[in-house]
């Protein structure tokens, strides 16, 4: 399917490529020993997170060493990798290597792949086509690694609905899953282009009706919660929440943090509209607010750090634990943001 190429500003600066993809790390591993608490635990244990936890106190990865990150950016790690070696994007280029990278990573033993994503890898190892083994995708895995797809289109300056579309095709080849992650990527790649709050979300607004208007939708609209309905509505609300945890306590209680891409993509964003520039503290948010905590912190820290970086503003993530995370699992952003380059 061919979209219209929309205007590309020049590319991004590469310190900014990198800082995303910092705050997208730590943001994984900052909610990764909290994935899968409820907000009410979390609240109770630890406050409004602001450290590395003990894996041993997490549910669902307590023998993982501390500061790990997981299937989130390890994913939009090989996948930018792969599209930066092969100059390209397409749904075979990605289902080829994930299919590598669940194999080598041991992603299934180590419990951290998403069932949409598992189940459709699997139906490709066994020669099923990419286009039809994403159609029951509807889990977060597909806006979980958007940023790959975003990245790349802008550095390499690629249509990016195309690119997006190309992510996600072989595992969450549905409405359910594609609106929320076109959303957040347009939202992301505004950011990066320096947009204010209100062009963001236009612009992810946008990303919804490349989803509801390709030649190659469904005949029928997917029953399913709208994306931009709950960010407008909370972006009205915003201004009577009178701390953090109220904002936290509506996202979880009210939209929902489960694994669903909608639930995922709409608390990353409200986080983003709460913190804004913040990136520390829309890192720290998206590891307190509960459920799919490792997720939410890295696309609400991706999103952060771009509009933060993009209007001239600094990370302002402790440096100890950007080390920390960047030393324990051996990441190289400087090489990887040369390579979206070359």
């Amino acid at each position: 399917m061919q979209l219209e190429l929309q205007h590309m500003p020049s590319k991004p600066p590469l310190n900014l490529i990198r800082g995303i993809l910092i705050a997208y790390a730590v943001g994984d591993a900052m909610g990764m020993p909290t994935e899968f608490m409820t907000r009410a635990e979390i609240s109770s244990r630890f406050g409004l997170v602001d450290r590395l936890l003990e894996p041993s106190q997490s549910k669902n990865h307590p023998n993982l060493p501390k500061a790990s990150i997981t299937d989130d950016t390890e994913q939009v790690c090989t996948l930018l990798e792969e599209y930066s070696e092969k100059d390209s994007i397409d749904p075979y280029i990605t289902a080829k290597r994930l299919l590598r990278w669940m194999r080598d990573s041991n992603a299934i033993e180590k419990e951290y792949i998403g069932p949409s994503s598992k189940l459709a890898l699997e139906a490709i190892e066994r020669g099923e086509s990419p286009e039809e083994a994403g159609k029951k995708g509807t889990t977060c895995g597909g806006v979980m690694r958007s940023p790959a797809a975003v990245l790349f289109a802008t550095a390499r300056q690629r249509p990016l609905a195309n690119c997006v579309r190309a992510c996600l095709i072989p595992t969450h080849n549905t409405q359910l899953a594609m609106e929320p992650a076109m959303a957040y990527g347009y939202a992301l790649h505004a950011a990066i282009c320096g947009k204010d709050i209100e062009e963001i979300l236009s612009e992810a607004k946008k990303g919804v009706e490349a989803v509801q208007t390709a030649p190659d939708s469904q005949g029928y609209p997917q029953c399913e919660a709208s994306v931009m309905a709950r960010l407008l509505y909370f972006e009205r609300l915003a201004s009577s929440f009178s701390d953090t945890d109220e904002v936290l306590d509506f996202i979880y209680y009210v939209y929902g943090t489960t694994l669903a891409s909608v639930d995922v993509a709409a608390a990353a964003m409200c986080i983003f509209l709460s913190a804004m520039d913040d990136v520390w503290l829309s890192i720290r948010m998206g590891a307190s607010v509960g459920g799919d905590t490792d997720t939410i912190a890295a696309l609400a820290g991706a999103l952060s750090s771009a509009y933060a970086l993009s209007h001239g503003q600094s990370l302002n993530i402790p440096e100890a634990i950007v080390s920390e995370v960047l030393e324990s699992n051996k990441l190289d952003f400087d090489r990887l943001a040369e390579r979206l380059y070359l």
